[in-house]
């Protein structure tokens, strides 16, 4: 990254930026410690648009009264093994593990257990939630829905953007001492953050992401994110095998979506829409009667990683901690996101030491 493409942070400076920012607009100090940690995650993990570059996101979702600050979700109906959440409008990242918490108290006594969630907003990188779980021993399964707030995606056999990408998380555990394996992926074929971060480094996307609304290739990544949108991400599968993503993405407005309460996909322009979660818990410990899953999948780690490579492939690799490509050092932050980031500094009479457009630091 040379200087005109923005900024290299230390998680430092990061931190006292989250602290600094969403500390003026009356966030509580947890919620600025969970989101800082969410968003560094996000951006260690190789995701940069699901990461530090999602602070200004969450401004305009302030400005605009989608996310509340110092808001407490509530648990609004209860079984023997789930829990119905309304988040109320607060942090996704707060919503989020508070329903993970609630879903994880009824696993411990029924072995599994389910919480939905309506009134939420985006949490970002969602393998950040499963990664502690799955080493406690437990598995959990996430799934999010856009609310019918971002036709990005269309079903399989038209090219009209409808879906949103409704992205699918689970962790799973793993003998003592190795990283979990983390199955973090949207039902689209890459995830919108993706095509965000080329738009903001000026970059072509590669072929078979987007399509226009005649089904005919687009690298542009501005076309996605015009008014109306001129071009759609394809579903998971690309164009031969589209059908698959769908099929996931139905399932994903099923659980996140109807079950949670919240409005589904429908088509609409882009626009701010509060989100749905679903989340499963299991305790394999309960369901099993005993312990032994996580050396079961240790077993068949082993095995796969053993297989043959193909070609360059360098062999089989197992989804799991750390996630993506993490980048050396500091933590960029592409020149458009630092952009953005210093007139919300400017905007809110925040004069910390925080590097200029110019600078490295």
């Amino acid at each position: 990254m040379t200087p005109t493409d923005g900024v290299i942070l230390s998680e430092a400076t990061v931190r006292a930026l989250i602290d600094d920012i969403f500390g003026a607009l009356g966030f509580a100090a947890g919620e600025r410690a969970l989101l800082a940690d969410a968003l560094i995650d996000g951006s260690r993990a190789g995701h940069p648009a699901h990461g530090v570059s999602r602070i200004p996101v969450y401004v305009d979702d302030f400005r605009d009264g989608m996310i509340e600050p110092a808001v407490v979700p509530l648990v609004t109906h209860e079984m023997a093994a789930a829990v119905a959440v309304d988040a109320r409008g607060c942090l996704g990242q707060v919503s989020t593990v508070f329903a993970i918490e609630a879903a994880t108290a009824k696993a411990r006594q029924a072995g599994i257990g389910c919480a939905t969630v309506h009134n939420g907003n985006d949490m970002a990188c969602l393998g950040y939630y499963v990664v502690g779980p799955a080493r406690e021993g437990r598995i959990t399964l996430l799934m999010s829905n856009g609310a019918g707030g971002v036709a990005s995606a269309p079903p399989f056999g038209s090219a009209a953007p409808f879906l949103s990408t409704n992205p699918i998380t689970c962790g799973i555990p793993r003998a003592p001492g190795k990283p979990p394996l983390v199955i973090d992926l949207s039902t689209s074929v890459v995830s919108q953050g993706k095509v965000r971060a080329a738009a903001n480094r000026g970059e072509a996307v590669p072929e078979g992401w987007l399509v226009d609304r005649d089904g005919r290739p687009v690298t542009d990544p501005a076309a996605f994110f015009s008014t109306p949108r001129e071009a759609a991400l394809l579903p998971l599968g690309g164009v031969s095998s589209g059908y698959k993503g769908f099929l996931l993405s139905l399932m994903v407005e099923t659980f996140a979506g109807a079950l949670a309460g919240v409005a589904m996909s429908s088509g609409a322009e882009p626009r701010r829409a509060r989100r749905g979660l679903f989340v499963l818990v299991v305790d394999p410990d309960g369901l099993r009667g005993g312990p032994g899953l996580a050396n079961e999948m240790e077993a068949l780690v082993t095995s796969l990683e053993a297989l043959p490579a193909v070609g360059d492939s360098g062999g089989v690799r197992m989804p799991g901690a750390p996630r993506g490509d993490p980048p050396a050092g500091g933590i960029p932050v592409d020149g458009l996101t630092w952009a953005r980031i210093a007139t919300v500094l400017e905007e809110l009479s925040l004069t910390g030491d925080y590097p200029k457009m110019d600078t490295v630091a």
